[in-house]
């Protein structure tokens, strides 16, 4: 752009801001920089400035605790500190302290209460109680316990093994029984001691044995927990006693079956021999000779169905 074109351009800047020129005059007279004289005798002031004679600058928009030397600025008073001066660096400015504690400042908004006596915390909020005031009366570790500094005498949250106004008196750490598992219980005098069983450690028996964590075994084995190595063994076990039990009964059965069936058969045979030799005989007696499987006896038949011992009857 030419200087000749700028030209209205400038003029138009110097009627809209700059002073104006008129016959008027202000009484008292406007501040030549930051404000002028309209006709009708009044102070335009210019942004940022304000009073009846524009003297005054005006602050930043939301400047909570500063003033301006210039148009918009936000110059933070002593104590406060932020872009718009709302931080509060003097920290005991506020008070803090409660129940009649004194507030000392020690800069960058942190500050320090010194409490009367009965008094403690940051902002000497909490009451002491007889534990603070008096120390624990408690024995064997046991925990002071005023109510929060409201109750009047101390008492005493015992651990286990130890009971009494002040835990003085020792107990049997055993009752109840705390091992788990049916882990077996040793008072040692304030404390205990468990025997736990296979396949369970820790103090109480409560954590299982994971043997199989570092993979002991070699060559693709696999590795069983304890547990599930007897359910494994027992399982097998019942199993090939379950074959050795039916085996047993199995032989026992064939046997009596042979000996039943044999002694069918010689019954059969004796049947029909008896039968043969009463059928060839006319009228004659006969002495027949039977050897009977339980006992050797002599047994003489008649063709009437008599029957001798010894030789044939005349």
């Amino acid at each position: 752009m030419t200087a000749t074109a700028a030209l209205p351009h400038v003029l138009l800047l110097l009627l809209a801001f700059g002073p104006r020129i008129s016959g008027a005059e202000c009484d008292p007279p406007c501040d030549p920089k930051n404000g002028f004289c309209e006709d009708d005798s009044v102070c335009r002031c210019q942004p940022g400035w304000q009073g009846p004679q524009c003297e005054q600058c005006v602050t930043a928009p939301g400047c909570a605790n500063g003033h301006c030397e210039e148009a918009w600025d936000c110059i933070c008073e002593d104590g406060w500190d932020g872009k718009l001066c709302d931080l509060d660096v003097r920290a005991c400015i506020s008070i803090p302290c409660d129940n009649n504690g004194t507030c000392m400042d020690l800069g960058n908004g942190n500050y320090e209460c010194a409490c009367v006596p009965g008094f403690s915390g940051k902002d000497c909020q909490k009451k002491d109680g007889p534990c603070a005031i008096h120390g624990s009366p408690c024995q064997h570790g046991g925990t002071c316990e005023d109510d929060e500094g409201q109750a009047f005498h101390a008492s005493c949250l015992c651990p286990p093994g130890f009971s009494g106004n002040f835990c003085e008196i020792m107990t049997n750490s055993c009752i109840p029984n705390p091992c788990e598992n049916d882990g077996v219980c040793t008072d040692i005098g304030g404390d205990f001691r468990c025997r736990c069983p296979a396949g369970f450690i820790d103090k109480t028996c409560s954590r299982p044995v994971a043997a199989c964590t570092s993979s002991p075994c070699l060559n693709g084995g696999t590795c069983l927990q304890h547990s599930q190595g007897q359910a494994v063994c027992f399982t097998i076990l019942g199993v090939l006693t379950g074959l050795v039990v039916l085996g047993t009964v199995g032989i026992i059965f064939l046997n009596k079956c042979e000996t039943w069936v044999s002694n069918l058969r010689y019954n059969s045979m004796l049947r029909k021999k008896k039968n043969l030799l009463l059928q060839y005989n006319s009228g004659e007696d006969l002495a027949v000779n039977i050897i009977f499987p339980e006992k050797i006896d002599m047994t003489t038949f008649r063709k009437e169905a008599v029957v001798v011992s010894g030789e044939e009857e005349i």
